[in-house]
């Protein structure tokens, strides 16, 4: 049978089933032996994520590839917690193969990719009634997580996956936690910038809670199309979190008073005072999310669209686009900072997860804010050490900038010194206690 018809026969009979296994005599062949890779569909944390065959079922997969030398503890803790995950909320793990130089890691496949994804290619935010469909399946996967005492720590509309059903789902648990009895709170710095929570920024321990914060953020980047604080650099992001009163929708009144309030519960700067997946489950909101079919008709209108923006594309003059890769529609500097002892490290976690029969990104260019444009080329300057594109600036710019800039660095002194006085005052407060004892 020629190659061309044994592609149509078997994407005609391609298919996802929930009660799909791996067996031992699978797990124990090579990997090309039991699949067929058929295109690959970004990037996740740690690996390269690609769309795959079960050749004996015709069954739809998702394969990480993950080079065995990057880090084999982040690697093997991700595998340990998919391991454990059986909700529909949570993306499933089904085996892992190691090949050459790479570990393959089959998950479950979710064909209509991130809610990111939807976004960028609908070019649009997603309606209240969207929004309240996909936090009512992530909050379930939360309370699932939260319930085995796992932090995901990395909630984005990247990370949420939609099947073809309309349901939502978590993923891409690269950065994800494991909670012990004795040890109730993390202490690493860990998440992407934007929708990082307060006291995981401040090194001052954290729990399940974080998660809730990254969701509240979750719920006004599908509103607004990027998460607060998207228009300045990451590490500006970093010093006005903590000090910033919570981040509001820039027009509340646009939106109804439950979502308002939902964002209300979920942004309060005290960890103890916020509220649990479970609490967050009964919120009017929330129970009164629209059914996952409104989900499938947004499904299809991003396919559609996506599928248009191909056609004009391929039919343009010009057959060589640039697609530059970007999360949400603005954003194209999303990093995950990760706090190893000390030093930092960014690493980039974009899932770009193409949905199917989605073809192309939109180009960055069409909506690139000249403000971020600025401090990326600046902090490229910084690297660099060459400053001469400030050279093409006015002098009214320059000088703006320069005022800016030291506005900036007094208000982040500030801010140092307050966290530090806060480590500071403990030691001191026992220093005193131990002069007067003795």
């Amino acid at each position: 049978m020629p190659p061309s018809v044994e592609c149509s026969r078997r994407n005609s009979e391609e298919y996802i089933s929930d009660d799909f296994k791996l067996d031992s005599s699978a797990l124990n062949r090579q990997p090309e032996e039991v699949f067929d890779i058929v295109g690959k569909l970004g990037e996740g944390s740690y690996g390269s994520v690609h769309k795959a065959i079960h050749k004996e079922t015709n069954h739809i997969l998702a394969i990480k590839k993950v080079p065995v030398d990057t880090d084999l503890q982040e690697i093997i803790k991700e595998i340990s917690i998919m391991q454990q995950c059986k909700s529909k909320y949570v993306v499933k793990y089904y085996g892992s193969y190691f090949k050459n130089s790479d570990l393959w890691i089959v998950m479950e496949y979710c064909g209509a990719g991130s809610v990111s994804d939807i976004m960028r290619a609908r070019r649009k935010p997603l309606s209240e009634q969207e929004i309240s469909a996909v936090l009512r399946d992530t909050i379930k996967g939360l309370q699932y997580l939260h319930d085995l005492k796992k932090i995901h720590r990395d909630i984005k509309a990247g990370n949420i996956l939609l099947n073809t059903d309309g349901c939502a789902k978590l993923a891409d648990f690269g950065v994800a936690g494991q909670l012990t009895d004795t040890m109730a709170k993390r202490n690493t710095v860990i998440g992407t910038p934007f929708w990082m929570a307060p006291e995981v920024i401040e090194e001052i321990g954290y729990d399940t809670k974080a998660d809730i914060w990254s969701l509240g953020i979750t719920a006004i980047e599908m509103a607004e199309g990027r998460p607060p604080y998207s228009d300045i650099h990451p590490m500006r992001a970093i010093f006005m979190i903590p000090t910033k009163p919570p981040p509001t929708f820039k027009k509340a009144d646009e939106w109804s008073t439950e979502f308002n309030d939902f964002i209300k519960c979920c942004l309060v700067k005290k960890p103890d005072e916020r509220k649990t997946a479970s609490k967050l489950c009964e919120h009017p909101f929330i129970l009164n999310a629209s059914p996952s079919e409104l989900l499938q008709e947004m499904i299809r209108d991003a396919q559609e669209k996506a599928a248009n923006l191909q056609s004009t594309c391929l039919n343009t003059s010009d057959a060589t686009m640039v697609h530059e890769k970007m999360e949400t529609m603005v954003d194209g500097n999303d990093e995950t900072l990760v706090r190893h002892e000390n030093f930092m490290t960014a690493q980039s976690l974009r899932m770009q997860m193409e949905s199917l029969k989605i073809g192309g990104e939109i180009p960055m260019s069409a909506y690139m804010n000249t403000e971020l444009e600025y401090e990326n080329r600046f902090q490229r300057a910084v690297v660099d050490g060459d400053f001469e594109f400030l050279r093409n600036i006015t002098l009214d710019e320059l000088i703006k900038r320069k005022e800016s800039l030291d506005s900036e660095m007094e208000e982040e002194i500030r801010e140092l010194q307050r966290r530090y006085k806060t480590k500071r005052q403990p030691i001191l407060d026992v220093i005193e206690q131990k002069k007067r004892q003795t």
